[in-house]
């Protein structure tokens, strides 16, 4: 689930370097339509992990109910895996969606190759439909999978703009920057926390003027370390998808 961040001539780089530990964490987000409506929950886990004796960091996701495109309600799990090494890069994802009573709708799985900067994507659906693309990604390119739990690695008190590229699940890549909108109080299910504000800008080149007119994506994480997400406000999938609300939820940390 996503920030602001540095100016890369200032810190020579343009990945986001992990720690030398690694935390575990678990938390649930409750997640609503701009009108307070319910769409879904879902429940969370971040641990380390070893890929191939290299260090690395999982995630998982469990949840439930109304998601775009769906047209009715879902289940789903997540799992999805990062490189912790030169700095915390996507290695790979699988999310499973199926009807409450089981059955399945769709698989969706991305396989990056960091070595030569492609990922191949793969949706394939339960009546034997299959779509694939591959792509070339840039180096410092994320995957909305995971992504909340990557970006509380930023040096918050020091950033100002981060530009990278952000691999959506349509699936497209974006070349976005995190622009850091200053400090915030923010009450959540899960109480009221002191936080950083970060809004994803889209980099549209000679169309830049017209991104006034997207809809405005913003994350929110804590001050005090270890800088951990509670809130995102924005589009649920990219462009077009229903603007949501997505909160830590009480059972959280």
């Amino acid at each position: 689930m996503l920030n602001a961040v540095w100016i890369v001539l200032l810190f020579g780089f343009d990945l986001i370097k992990a720690p030398v530990a690694l935390p575990a964490d678990r938390g649930a987000v409750v997640v609503s339509d701009k009108s307070g409506q319910r769409r879904w929950s879902a429940n969370w886990t971040m641990e380390p992990a070893d890929r191939q004796g290299r260090k690395a960091v999982r995630f998982t996701e469990r949840g439930q109910g109304h998601m775009d495109p769906f047209a009715g309600e879902i289940r789903w799990s997540l799992e999805s895996s990062w490189s912790a090494e030169d700095g915390l890069r996507p290695l790979d994802s699988e999310k499973i969606i199926t009807t409450l009573a089981g059955t399945r709708l769709a698989t969706e799985r991305k396989q990056f190759d960091l070595n030569n900067g492609t990922v191949h994507f793969e949706r394939r659906f339960s009546d034997g439909r299959l779509r694939e693309k591959s792509l070339e990604v840039p180096k410092d390119t994320l995957a909305v999978e995971g992504i909340a739990g990557v970006l509380r690695f930023l040096p918050f008190d020091r950033i100002t703009s981060f530009p990278v590229h952000l691999l959506s699940n349509e699936p497209r890549l974006y070349s976005i920057s995190f622009e850091n909108r200053g400090k915030e109080q923010v009450r959540t299910p899960a109480g009221e926390f002191e936080c950083y504000k970060l809004e994803m800008v889209p980099h549209l080149g000679v169309l830049n003027v017209v991104r006034y007119f997207y809809p405005k994506a913003f994350f929110w994480f804590t001050v005090a370390p270890p800088h951990f997400w509670v809130r995102y406000e924005g589009p649920e999938n990219g462009p077009g998808t229903p603007e949501i609300v997505m909160e830590l939820d009480r059972d959280s940390h």
